[in-house]
């Protein structure tokens, strides 16, 4: 009588052989170094992201700020940020008539405007902004308008900026 576990029992082994393993350990390690070779770029993405966003925020507070002003007071605006728990506050009168072509600030990760006082210099924040003033734009009466140029960089600088442009006017 055959049984189960005797001697001449014919019993069928399934198993994998080691070229199999190698292969399925070889197709496993590629797929991950792929997909860990993706984290940086997904890393660096995420960071120029942000940082191009938050440009974009701190050019708009300003040109906002000064739009607002130039109705009523065209030659001397104010770039004012309003005191809170978490940033300093900050106050800078900008000229539109053109006496001062640009003005120099920093800014840092929150958007929080500063002007650079030593020993810090511009480059010391993660933001450089510089505001230029043009006076008198083509097909504008003159003393009525200023071409604002709002340039936001952020580290390298000589690599990473934005120029946001509008142009002012007093009516």
């Amino acid at each position: 009588m055959r049984g189960v576990n005797s001697p001449t029992s014919p019993i069928s082994r399934s198993a994998f052989s080691l070229i199999e393993v190698v292969l399925a350990l070889g197709v496993v390690s590629f797929a991950i170094v792929a997909i860990l070779g993706a984290i940086p770029v997904g890393l660096n993405t995420g960071r120029s992201s942000q940082s191009e966003t938050r440009a974009a925020q701190i050019a708009q507070d300003i040109l906002t700020s000064l739009t607002s002003q130039s109705q009523t007071n065209f030659t001397n605006c104010v770039i004012r940020e309003p005191a809170t728990p978490t940033a300093f506050d900050f106050s800078y009168t900008v000229t539109l008539d053109g006496s001062t072509p640009s003005y120099v600030f920093a800014a840092d990760n929150d958007g929080h405007l500063a002007v650079p006082v030593a020993p810090q210099t511009p480059a010391s924040f993660p933001y450089q902004v510089t505001v230029f003033v043009a006076k008198d734009p083509t097909g504008f009466d003159t003393g009525y308008a200023a071409v604002i140029t709002v340039r936001v960089a952020w580290q390298p600088f000589a690599e990473n900026w934005r120029d946001y442009v509008r142009i002012l006017t007093k009516y």
